[in-house]
């Protein structure tokens, strides 16, 4: 079955260089390209409009941190666009926070004030590319994939795991406290992250796409680029669920790949887009949420 995705007309990147954030609710499947990072973004909500997957992408005033995050909201219509709202203008305002486990904090406690009770599944992923440092956390969220580009292999990423009341999905319990995890990433090395409405995809017999079959695909396609490992694995859901892979839920897969940034040193880059980058303003590729 040969599944393309759709895409922009030129498959222009949607590019973010410093104090910017974009995402939103509705379908969208294009190349990203962040500082040190570059991929593939592939959002398709099941009713073809505004869904209840929601996704950022963001990086900070310096133009050093990059961050990705992906959220399952239950529900459709007027509660998700509500929470998708209120996810949008807190991540505007934490594009220069460092701390993932506070922009968690407090989205989450602002969620719950609100009276919005759609609970959030999420996964928060920082990069800073000076020191190739990547952090990620999960609020109820399944562990993204991540490819080792030096032992050639896919392996699940997963997260510290602390006793209590932690990493529970947002909107579930205000007092909720949230952890990060750190690795050092080589360049080449891979991450995906993806939604329920892939891992729960039913075929014809009512069995689910699941985890298993998302690692067959990776290990087949090993260091496939980003476009490829989405394109391969929107193939296998349309075979799996006859041709309607979002039938059943929103469908949302995230794949990038860490890349070599020569442009100048970090420290002048941060300098310059301090003193360039537009004051008051989060984003010139702001995209509110429908």
């Amino acid at each position: 079955m040969d599944v393309r995705l759709p895409s922009s007309p030129s498959d222009e990147p949607l590019r973010l260089v410093c104090q910017e954030i974009c995402g939103g609710n509705r379908q969208a499947s294009r190349p990203i390209e962040l500082p040190g990072i570059r991929g593939w973004l592939h959002a398709a909500p099941c009713n073809s409009g505004a869904g209840g997957d929601l996704h950022y992408l963001s990086v900070c005033g310096s133009g050093m941190l990059s961050r990705l995050c992906l959220a399952d909201v239950a529900g459709h219509g007027e509660a998700v666009a509500a929470t998708s709202a209120v996810m949008h203008r807190h991540l505007r305002r934490c594009v220069n926070r460092t701390d993932q486990r506070r922009v968690l904090s407090e989205l989450n406690a602002r969620l719950v004030t609100d009276g919005l009770t759609q609970m959030a599944t999420t996964a928060m992923v920082s990069y800073f590319p000076p020191t190739r440092r990547l952090t990620y956390s999960y609020a109820g969220h399944e562990p993204a994939w991540y490819y080792d580009a030096a032992a050639d292999r896919w392996s699940r990423l997963s997260a510290t795991v602390r006793q209590g009341l932690s990493d529970l999905p947002l909107a579930v319990d205000a007092q909720t406290r949230f952890t990060q995890t750190r690795r050092r990433v080589a360049y080449g090395d891979r991450l995906l992250v993806l939604t329920d409405g892939v891992l729960e995809a039913p075929g014809h017999d009512g069995a689910l796409f699941g985890a298993a079959r998302v690692q067959r695909v990776l290990d087949r396609l090993g260091n496939a680029d980003c476009p490829t490992i989405v394109a391969e694995l929107n193939r296998a859901l349309h075979a799996h669920t006859d041709g309607t892979p979002g039938a059943h839920d929103d469908v949302t897969l995230l794949a990038v790949e860490f890349t070599r940034d020569d442009r100048v040193p970090a420290l002048w880059r941060a300098i310059w887009n301090r003193l360039t980058s537009p004051r008051g303003n989060a984003a010139a590729y702001d995209t509110a949420p429908a």
